[in-house]
């Protein structure tokens, strides 16, 4: 699973957590600086991303139907060595086998390598074979290394769509105030510049818009496909003449309000309704969390979808309506927010978590580390660097309020042998939950 990545701070999709590399403290948003807040805005939006549009909640669904497969058939197994990388097996009528497989069209190409400076070749529909005979559209772009004129092609999606979303939205809120201060926003193009720079090929007049771009993106992740539904709204608002309807373009929340609707009318298709999806990745979710020691982490997810959800149905443009209110510090729209809706799990350069809890939301029996833990299990079931235990060095800290957390060298080689502990680490808790206590990963060919 690929973080969702910005300088060296991130957002990690389907496990509400992200990272903030700067030591700072950031439990009390109104205290630190301008770049950290601007910094703050990128990852926050990711995490907006994740729970309240049908490509991150299916992102979400689909990691945790793959986990928790996995989980079940280990469970099931007569020995306890298992193998890694751990495989899905199709079963007849199985959508969440059919949802893992198109997973990777959906997000279109890895963000990374990046690339200093990029200009756009070309772009093209093209059809991509899931199966025998079996095809779907996709975008294909033209890129060119403006440093070693290398080409490559990318398929466009929503790696390119969610990053492009967070840059210009941190960009729009932040740049002035920053530039003021002597300072500029800087990223790699590729990949947080190609939504702009495809949006100037194909749709000049609206690509100078950027909370325009923006509502496009946030439209787009309305889909599985929001690569091609990028494309498809740019076209679309193009053969209209959008931009030449309205004369105040940026001060029109009529404008705003009209582009959601069009942009939905035209999306919409074949999708189920994002109320549907949401209740059942909430269902998804709660599957991991079955005893009264979870039901913090339920009663949050339930918070967190209830009140997203009524933002999503009665304002589609929520996000839109706070970035243009500006300055975080000062922003009253994004403050009732943040407020009600809270934050992930907030890491900081020194790995010192923090998070802010929703409005009415009573911290009892809720470990949002162990969101983390599960990423783990997905580390070890993917085989995708499994040891050391990722959290380790948040533990560390966590001995600072906690003497009696355990670090040793089973963090560094068998995390998963954590589950027999007097003090279970967040490793140890999921493991011996899920009853996989005993069970350890042996990677295929080293029998």
């Amino acid at each position: 699973m690929e973080n969702l990545e910005f300088i060296k701070c991130y957002y990690r999709p389907s496990f509400f957590q992200m990272k903030i590399d700067l030591p700072v403290d950031l439990r009390i948003l109104g205290d630190v600086t301008d770049g950290t807040l601007s910094l703050y805005l990128h990852e926050y939006i990711h995490f907006i991303q994740d729970i309240s549009t049908i490509y991150g909640l299916m992102n979400i669904s689909t990691i945790n139907y793959y986990i928790q497969d996995c989980a079940s058939r280990i469970f099931k197994q007569e020995t306890k060595a298992f193998s890694v990388p751990q495989h899905l097996t199709y079963r007849d009528g199985d959508s969440g086998y059919n949802n893992f497989k198109l997973r990777p069209i959906y997000m279109g190409s890895n963000i990374n390598p990046k690339i200093k400076e990029i200009s756009i070749e070309s772009y093209k529909w093209d059809k991509k074979e899931i199966e025998t005979n079996l095809f779907i559209d996709v975008i294909e772009v033209a890129l060119i290394d403006s440093t070693s004129s290398k080409e490559s092609l990318i398929y466009l999606g929503g790696n390119q769509i969610t990053e492009g979303m967070a840059y210009l939205a941190e960009r729009f809120v932040y740049s002035d105030i920053l530039n003021m201060q002597g300072h500029t926003i800087e990223a790699d193009e590729y990949p947080y510049s190609v939504v702009q720079k495809l949006a100037e090929q194909i749709y000049p007049e609206i690509a100078q818009y950027s909370i325009l771009l923006i509502a496009i993106c946030d439209c787009s992740l309305m889909t599985y496909h929001p690569g091609l539904s990028f494309v498809r709204l740019l076209e679309y608002f193009k053969a209209e003449e959008f931009t030449n309807k309205y004369e105040d373009i940026e001060k029109s929340d009529e404008l705003i309000r009209i582009l959601y609707e069009e942009a939905y009318s035209l999306l919409k298709g074949n999708h189920f309704d994002f109320e549907v999806i949401l209740e059942d990745v909430r269902t998804s979710i709660k599957k991991s969390f079955k005893v009264e020691y979870f039901e913090g982490n339920n009663k949050w997810i339930d918070i967190l979808f209830d009140r997203i959800k009524a933002f999503r149905g009665k304002r589609p443009e929520f996000i839109v309506d706070f970035l243009l209110c500006g300055d975080l510090k000062t922003n009253e729209v994004f403050g009732i927010f943040h407020r009600l809706i809270g934050s992930p799990l907030v890491l900081n350069g020194e790995n010192e978590g923090t998070i802010s809890l929703p409005e009415g939301f009573k911290a009892e029996n809720f470990h949002p580390h162990l969101f983390w833990a599960i990423n783990q299990m997905l580390r070890v079931f993917s085989d995708q660097k499994a040891i050391p235990c990722e959290l380790k060095e948040y533990c560390k800290k966590s001995k600072k309020y906690d003497p009696e957390v355990i670090v040793d060298e089973r963090c560094d080689t068998m995390p998963w042998g954590r589950y027999n502990d007097d003090k279970l680490c967040p490793m140890g808790v999921m493991w011996k939950h899920w009853a996989l206590s005993g069970f350890y990963p042996e990677k295929t060919g080293d029998k």
